[in-house]
This record gives C-alpha cells, sequence and structure tokens, in this order.
C-alpha cells in the first residue's frame, strides 16, 4: 500500500511540474498601473461598510425588527390555536379544551 501511494506522488508531482513548465512558457507577468495598485491598496486598507452593519447602527430599524419578530410571533400562536380549537371540534364536539379539562 505504501509503495501505491508513493508512486501516485512521484506520478503527481511529475504532472504538476510539466503544467507549472507549460504555463511558464505561455503566461508572462504583467506590471499593474501604479494608479490601480494605489486605488486596490487604498480599499482594502479603508473597505466599505456593508449595508447591514450601517442599519444595525440605526437603533429604529432594529426596533421595528423586534416588534415585527414578536407580532409574527403572536401571530402564529393565535392560528395555532384556532386550528387546534376548530379540528378539535370536527374530530369531538365537545372541543377541545372541554376534552382537555375534563381529563381524558
Amino acid at each position: 500500500m505504501n509503495t501505491k501511494m508513493k508512486q501516485f506522488a512521484d506520478a503527481s508531482i511529475g504532472k504538476i511540474t510539466s503544467l507549472e513548465n507549460r504555463l511558464s512558457g505561455v503566461l508572462k507577468p504583467i506590471k499593474p498601473r501604479k494608479e490601480f495598485v494605489h486605488d486596490i491598496a487604498h480599499r482594502i486598507q479603508i473597505g466599505t461598510r456593508a449595508v447591514f452593519v450601517d442599519r444595525i447602527a440605526n437603533w429604529h430599524f432594529i426596533a421595528m425588527l423586534v416588534a415585527g419578530l414578536i407580532s409574527l410571533a403572536l401571530l402564529l400562536a393565535v392560528v395555532g390555536r384556532v386550528m387546534l380549537t376548530l379540528l378539535g371540534k370536527k374530530n369531538n364536539p365537545r372541543g377541545v379544551l372541554n376534552n382537555i379539562r375534563s381529563g381524558g
């Protein structure tokens, strides 16, 4: 098993070396303009703030988000309760609440 791994590694190294030699003849290094390099360096150093970060800094947005999530949770709870009640009345005319209160 060890010899197979070594043969595979040697074959891979040979293929990589061959590829490197072919690419070195085809690809020539270029010298970028100084303005381009300066602009990229400036962007990396300063960076841009994401829109999401700006919105989190705004407390109005956070308050609206929390209020919306609470409203959604309440709506889902009410709809779930109504569905349970309606489904319970179809199966049992007394309803789910009466069934639970009576213990069975």
